[in-house]
């Protein structure tokens, strides 16, 4: 099919390797760097015996024959050929379907071109590789495939071929951090019965998905945020395909969450991704700092000298072995993970700010929210394996928003009002994203209808090990409500107890209302700033709060938003 052949991902690899993360996780805390790396030798090791065990009975392509006893959907014409999926039990699956060409060599850094077409039926029982990244605990398994540009598709049974009605589409943007994160990790099977077609996508994410460096820039491409150019390609496939699977190309919603949530933020900016989606879902999508064109270049080409090519040329950049790449990218792994992606001057043409203040981006309703207890899956006992946080942590914590502010700062989360360092870090973080996702919602209530939420199920499973404070709702602690028993790449799952089920349930009806008519139930209001009510979702009856900024010192958070947004 193409000059790389896909190499397929059978779910019995998927589950090998997760447990075999998972392990590692539990073990990892602790030990000196001999330790840990006899650790990850093992890890490698034994992953690799995962493959071979797993590729003992799997083809080594997608076209070739599946396992006896599987049923096959009917074939399905692509703009890139014959494809034909897997007749699952509650749903039609349609796994590592190719929207764009392998970006590796010549095309290591340049916006995704076209796949080679299909010479014969491809079968896309398998899912395909993860876009390459580093190991990142719980949430995310490593990987060091460029040939990763592959979507997936779930339909309902038989959609495709008996479809009278077509349906709402959801296009899922995997979170991560956009460093992080696969497609593969979630389960579209509740959507998909709420009558809904899902779409989930893989694009290039960490300094394979987003660097600016300067002889890569001068080449006369778009250039830097490729991972979100790989986005807008697999939409443009939605709009020239989805049809034929008995999808409505007029009702395309994003939604996304965390570094997926700031990718919507950034299409909903994008002058290239008008006319692409009608909704859009914003789940914990706070990052709107600008992440500048100097900071961008100096990073790229720190980036560059430490990989390897100090004559920072193009063709050093592209002969580099991935393995250095992701050696490397930490730097510009911690700007695209904290910032809005830095202006391009063709798909990001201008600051969050600039967008959605002046109302320059694309005119769609939003549904946009957070989780209550954001912070706690970034403390550090979750990203490092780190000891608890101690007072001195949390006063260094503080200073990071400058020596002045840090005074009003401890008068307002006062150590001793709270049980631990960590749950006052915790507080503290909550009344920044929720001050910061009010001045989306009021601004964006200008030009569009827009619904606002917050996740407040504090009993919610966690897929990570134990730690030293509570978990509560923290940041991606909704995920298992709408993409059943979620546990990230590598973490634990867990089953949702009955008043849970009825949240899911809830939760998957309202996602899909809004997919499908551009509004929640009506029990649900539309913001206003005057009002200022969200939605709160939680085990609960269904219930309004208004005055969402009063009581989260708005006051005084509002100029750090205002700063991060300018």
């Amino acid at each position: 099919m193409n000059s790389t052949p896909r190499i397929p991902v059978p779910r019995p690899l998927h589950r090998c390797a997760r447990r075999l993360n998972a392990a590692f996780q539990r073990q990892s805390p602790g030990g000196n760097a001999a330790t840990m790396t006899a650790r990850r030798l093992t890890l490698s090791a034994a992953y690799i015996a995962c493959a071979l065990l797993t590729a003992c009975g799997t083809p080594p392509t997608g076209s070739a024959t599946t396992p006896s006893g599987t049923r096959l959907t009917d074939v399905i014409a692509t703009t890139g050929g014959p494809i034909q999926g897997l007749h699952a039990a509650l749903e039609d699956e349609y796994l590592g379907i190719p929207y764009a060409a392998p970006p590796v060599g010549k095309l290591r850094w340049r916006p995704p071109q076209a796949p080679l077409r299909l010479q014969s039926t491809l079968r896309t029982t398998h899912f395909a590789p993860t876009c390459a990244q580093a190991p990142r605990g719980a949430f995310a398994s490593p990987s060091e495939a460029e040939d990763c540009l592959y979507l997936n598709v779930f339909v309902p049974r038989d959609a495709a071929t008996g479809h009278v009605t077509l349906r709402p589409v959801m296009l899922w943007i995997h979170g991560g951090g956009l460093f992080s994160g696969e497609s593969n990790d979630y389960d579209a099977s509740a959507l998909v019965r709420a009558g809904t077609i899902v779409v989930t996508v893989n694009y290039r994410i960490g300094a394979l998905g987003f660097l600016s460096q300067p002889a890569l820039n001068a080449e006369g491409h778009a250039y830097a945020n490729y991972g979100l150019m790989d986005q807008q390609a697999a939409l443009h496939w939605v709009q020239a395909n989805i049809a034929a699977f008995g999808g409505d190309s007029h009702k395309v919603t994003i939604f996304g969450q965390s570094g997926g949530a700031t990718s919507v933020l950034a299409q909903l900016a994008s002058p290239a991704a008008a006319g692409l989606f009608q909704r859009a879902i914003v789940q914990s999508g706070t990052r709107i700092a600008p992440y500048t064109q100097h900071e961008a270049l100096a990073a790229g080409e720190a980036f560059a000298a430490a990989a390897g090519c100090p004559d920072q040329s193009a063709q050093c950049l592209r002969a580099l072995d991935v393995q250095q790449i992701l050696r490397h990218q930490t730097a510009i792994a911690a700007y695209i993970g904290t910032r809005f992606p830095v202006v391009d001057g063709t798909i990001v043409t201008r600051t969050a700010q600039q967008a959605f203040e002046r109302g320059e981006f694309n005119r769609v309703p939003v549904v946009n929210g957070l989780v209550a207890d954001e912070q706690a899956f970034f403390m550090p006992e979750i990203m490092t394996g780190a000891p608890p946080l101690g007072a001195d942590g949390y006063e260094r914590f503080l200073q990071t928003f400058g020596a002045t502010r840090s005074a009003s700062l401890h008068a307002a989360y006062p150590l001793a009002s709270y049980a631990s360092p960590s749950e006052a870090e915790i507080a503290a973080t909550q009344d920044l994203k929720i001050c910061t996702a009010r001045y989306l919602d009021r601004n964006w209530a200008n030009y569009v209808p827009v619904y606002a939420y917050q996740f407040e199920d504090r009993d919610a499973p966690s897929y990570f090990g134990p730690v030293s404070y509570p978990m509560r709702a923290y940041h991606t602690a909704e995920l298992q409500y709408l993409f059943p028993r979620f546990h990230g790449g590598a973490g634990t799952a867990h089953p949702l107890d009955a008043a849970q089920q009825a949240l899911a349930q809830r939760m998957v009806a309202d996602w899909t209302r809004f997919a499908t008519s551009g509004a929640p139930p009506a029990t649900w209001p539309r913001y206003s700033a005057a009002s200022d009510s969200i939605e709160r979702l939680d085990t609960r009856a269904p219930a309004v709060t208004a005055a969402y900024g009063i009581g989260h010192h708005c006051d005084l958070w509002e100029p750090v938003v205002l700063g991060a947004a300018h």
